[in-house]
């Protein structure tokens, strides 16, 4: 009898990364916050990303607006979190029967209000019945030095943009895409945002790093306690600089340094007063 293997989301991402064929062109593959791939000699970015009722939003709790300008939001921190910017966008949407002509120009408008602000152009998509509603986002962007997930070092500040637990769950938000600007000129060496909760994402950089981190509880800024750890969507960005950099004073006090990258036999840990415990890994998993 053949056994079946169940897998999470983590597992199946792994599983994906090590058996889809990389074509020359694809500098950066599965697993990183945006693809990075080469046309000729230009490089480009492609990131896409769901938003559906029911699982990433609740109509009743969200203008068609605010729904449209949030699904693209996500795409854009996407962007941001690997350094880049957003050129174009296309768009997918299944359309419920409850769905009508307003609630279309609604969510165009939400789209359309991004695009003027973080300044991409909507190029096209595809339309279809559904039994939710849904969009399915994708994008081309640029990016002058990528930051991937898998290149952090031991030694490595820990940052962090901004506060945990901060944002509301069915509202808009601010992609970081002026804060990786600023970055640009700092040594980098790997980034992420926070969508799915602060410590199940900062694994993320460190299990494409092969590296351990220590964090500093206290140092950690959060809004409703230590549940902040976990929860998702709050699209700030974890960064870590090289420990050569000569500007770290400049980044502490612009941002909340709240760890180092270890060696991976190190481990996950954390350390809270005078106790060192291991990092549970907690957060927002899709299945």
């Amino acid at each position: 009898m053949q056994k079946i293997m169940i897998m999470d989301e983590l597992g199946f991402v792994d599983f994906l990364s090590k058996n889809v064929l990389k074509a020359p062109g694809v500098i950066t593959g599965i697993g990183d916050d945006c693809a990075q791939v080469r046309v000729g000699k230009e490089k480009f970015l492609l990131k896409s990303d769901l938003s559906i009722e029911g699982v990433h939003f609740r109509k009743k709790d969200m203008t068609f607006k605010a729904i449209g300008m949030r699904a693209v939001a996500r795409v854009i921190s996407d962007f941001a979190a690997c350094g880049g910017t957003p050129k174009f966008i296309g768009i997918s949407l299944g359309k419920s029967r409850d769905i009508n002509t307003s609630a279309l120009k609604d969510i165009l408008s939400g789209i359309n209000f991004c695009g003027r602000k973080y300044g991409f152009s909507l190029v096209g998509g595809d339309i279809a019945r559904s039994q939710k509603l849904f969009l399915d986002v994708w994008g081309l962007g640029v990016a002058r030095k990528f930051i991937a997930r898998n290149t952090a070092k031991a030694g490595d500040a820990i940052f962090l943009t901004g506060p945990l637990g901060k944002r509301p769950f069915n509202k808009p938000f601010e992609p970081r895409l002026k804060e990786a600007k600023y970055l640009k000129s700092f040594k980098v060496n790997s980034m992420i945002d926070v969508s799915d909760g602060f410590i199940i994402d900062l694994y993320r950089i460190l299990k494409m790093s092969k590296k351990g981190a220590l964090l500093y509880e206290d140092y950690i800024p959060c809004t409703a306690g230590k549940s902040d750890f976990y929860r998702g969507e709050d699209y700030e960005l974890i960064f870590t600089v090289d420990k050569k950099e000569s500007r770290l004073d400049e980044l502490k006090k612009k941002f909340y340094f709240v760890g180092e990258i270890k060696n991976k036999d190190f481990g996950y840990k954390m350390k809270a007063g005078f106790f060192l415990k291991r990092v549970k890994i907690r957060g927002y998993i899709h299945f």
